[in-house]
């Protein structure tokens, strides 16, 4: 008894609450609103000093620098030229912190000079999505709540890339607090995609796809709770993972849902993926959600063909969504459905054995909100702080606060449902394959039209003391596909997988079994081994 006795008396949990714990780093004085950036939609040509450096991968930029054919320095220096170029039309980024970078970049090289090579993200200029904390580096979380806030501490992701050599460009932009799939942001602005500035990015990592399609850094780290790391990964052409649940930590960022949050990989390749993913994952102490596991190395099993492995396309659900009145008749785009077919006979053509079978019905699996979690996160918050929000994110923190209990549950088992099923469904499986959207990147002008009709609509919810109104329009059911795998929290890969008859880029999502994320990492390199997709480029690009 005395020995248990001693055990326990030094347990103290696992780390923070799921609160905003970092109220005192917000100003008394709170600044003006921002007001989002005016679009400029003239391009300069690019300058010596940019080059054609910007186009490598994290891969063959490693492989550059790890030989001292490439100095981090020319390659930082490259990248924050195309960025002061570029944003202005895309406004993929926030903050730039292009002083820290150089810095960052000059360390790194006299680091590799003296031969202490910390790996393949020594000297690799990323960015991060504006909802992960950086010390000394202004976090926004895309809203004029957080307009002003500097945290005195880093988030778990960025401590480890840091440890890993990477450099930090900036901080990019993202729908109002990652509530939402647009990233039409009305304090910072839309974010505008490399393949068609006329059309957006998705979201809720918007910035973070503009800035790596753009190739305004190699890499990036995104959120995902319904599909945020996966949707505009589709949109923009790029490998999108969003992991197992657990499997990287989630401390330090601003919270959607904490039980359906996952940060992520945005790259080029699932290689870049992989090498991102092996940077950022393991056990975290400081998180209540972090699985007891090592980092791994999840490029070990990387080949070009599938011999032996088995893949599953459901036939309902993911395929069966002919859209409807409230998605303004936006079901599966025929187009969309080709291409994933074709990409899975590659996959079959690789080696992989195909099963075509139906599920049991998963039910409202796309979408099954839960205000009550970003209530109680932001609990702390003064209420003249969360007047600065958007009207349509304050009346749901309202909404939130007003949950029942038993409520709270049922969505609980309506998400282990979910989860049973997807699960089950996987047995025997290596991986399931499907499209990851069911449309491609919608146009601005349609999106902005759509965000005044909602805000019509809310405007008329809270006069007559409603819930706030469902979503309707083009973008109203995109994260049908993806968000049932944020209830699962099984790792779901987007990969590019074709473009429709206007250019615009395909996405086939790879979903697998929990903590299997090397599976479909494999699945998807050797996918890109045999196609071109991911190679082509946006016309700005070119």
């Amino acid at each position: 008894m005395a020995e248990n006795e001693r055990i326990f008396s030094d347990y103290h949990g696992r780390g923070s609450s799921v609160r905003f714990d970092w109220i005192e780093d917000l100003g008394v004085e709170q600044p003006d609103i921002p007001v989002p950036p005016q679009w400029d939609p003239l391009v300069r040509k690019a300058s010596e000093k940019e080059g054609d450096i910007p186009f490598l991968t994290i891969k063959e930029a490693a492989d550059r620098i790890k030989t001292r054919d490439l100095s981090p320095v020319a390659l930082t220096t490259a990248l924050l030229e195309r960025i002061e170029r570029l944003n202005p039309l895309l406004n993929a980024y926030i903050t730039v912190t292009s002083d820290l970078a150089l810095e960052q970049a000059r360390n790194a090289e006299a680091e590799i000079e003296k031969g202490l090579y910390r790996g393949p993200l020594h000297g690799i200029p990323i960015c991060l999505k504006d909802l992960i904390a950086t010390e000394g580096v202004l976090t926004t979380g895309g809203t004029a709540a957080f307009s002003d806030w500097v945290p005195r501490e880093d988030a778990t992701v960025w401590i480890l890339l840091r440890e890993a050599g990477a450099i930090l460009l900036g901080k990019t932009g993202l729908h109002e607090m990652a509530a939402g799939f647009t990233n039409y942001n009305p304090f910072y602005g839309v974010t505008r995609n490399p393949w068609n500035p006329q059309r957006i990015t998705g979201g809720s990592s918007g910035g973070s796809a503009a800035a790596v399609a753009g190739n305004l850094c190699l890499g990036s780290i995104g959120s995902d709770t319904a599909g945020s790391i996966r949707v505009p990964s589709s949109f923009s052409g790029l490998t999108g993972l969003k992991p197992t649940y657990g499997r990287v930590s989630t401390f330090g960022t601003l919270y959607l849902s904490w039980i359906r949050d996952h940060l992520g990989p945005m790259a080029k390749t699932a290689e870049d993926a992989a090498i991102l993913l092996g940077a950022i994952s393991g056990y975290d102490p400081k998180n209540p959600f972090s699985a007891m596991g090592a980092p791994e190395e999840f490029t070990k099993e990387f080949s070009d063909d599938l011999k032996g492995v088995q893949l599953l396309v459901p036939t309902n659900y993911f395929w069966d969504f002919d859209g409807g009145a409230d998605t303004d008749g936006n079901g599966l785009d025929p187009q969309v459905r080709i291409s994933v077919e074709s990409a899975i006979e590659v996959l079959n053509g690789l080696g992989a054995t195909i099963t075509y079978r139906e599920l049991p019905s998963i039910g409202e699996g796309r979408d099954l909100a839960n205000p009550a979690e970003r209530a109680f996160f932001l609990e702390r918050m003064a209420p003249e702080r969360k007047e600065r929000f958007s009207a349509q994110y304050r009346y749901g923190l309202e909404w939130g606060e007003k949950m029942a209990a038993v409520d709270y549950m049922q969505y609980i088992e309506r998400t282990n449902a979910v989860r049973n099923v997807l699960e089950n469904a996987l047995q025997g499986y290596d991986a399931m394959i499907m499209p990851t959207v069911p449309i491609v990147a919608p146009r601005v002008d349609k999106v902005r039209e759509e965000v005044i009709e909602a805000e019509a609509a809310l405007a008329m919810a809270i006069a007559d003391n409603q819930p706030p109104p469902a979503r309707t329009g083009s973008m109203s059911f995109v994260g049908r596909y993806t968000s049932p795998f944020n209830l699962s929290g099984q790792p779901a890969l987007t990969v590019p997988c074709g473009v429709n008859d206007m250019g615009l880029p395909i996405g086939m999502m790879i979903a697998g079994n929990r903590f299997e994320d090397a599976t479909i990492l494999r699945i998807g390199h050797a996918f890109q081994s045999a196609t071109q997709w991911h190679k082509q480029v946006p016309t700005l690009n070119k």
